[in-house]
């Protein structure tokens, strides 16, 4: 017996469970944690944001200005939570153009998605005393994960 399952990227979760979920996918996609001394005034010359659908962060230790910033050359990814609770990601850089930067932060959003389904879903597994039978990375960067409960 078997089934498929499409998991809808409905992303209600705290700050930490966001936060981790984009450190993951920045990491899967070369970026690195900008330290928070290292952050200055740039001058910026174009940007682009992106807003994770379906997404809203709760929690009552949340601030508004919660913010995670990540740097892969001179590209700075910032992920942060808006005013109505939203997720929102934007690129910034000086050397590449609105649209470039726009697929950036288009990328970095979607891999947040997926990192958090992936956890939320191997979460979910574990409590069931499921197991992962084989998992894969397919060429368009979806995952297909292979279970047995």
């Amino acid at each position: 017996m078997s089934a498929v399952v499409v998991l809808t990227p409905i992303v209600i979760a705290s700050w930490p469970a966001v936060s981790a979920a984009a450190v993951a996918a920045a990491a899967a996609l070369g970026y690195a944690v900008r330290p928070q001394a290292g952050r200055r005034p740039e001058k910026v010359e174009n940007f682009a944001e992106a807003e994770i659908a379906e997404s809203e962060v709760v929690g009552s230790e949340l601030a508004t200005n919660e913010t995670i910033e990540l740097q892969r050359g001179d590209v700075t990814i910032e992920v942060r939570q808006d005013a109505q609770g939203r997720c929102r990601v934007c690129a910034r850089g000086t050397r590449h153009s609105k649209r470039g930067l726009q697929r950036m932060a288009d990328d970095v959003a979607g891999r947040i998605v997926q990192q958090f389904i992936y956890h939320k879903l191997l979460t979910e597994l574990k409590s069931r005393d499921g197991e992962i039978v084989q998992q894969e990375r397919l060429a368009d960067d979806s995952v297909r994960v292979h279970i047995r409960l």
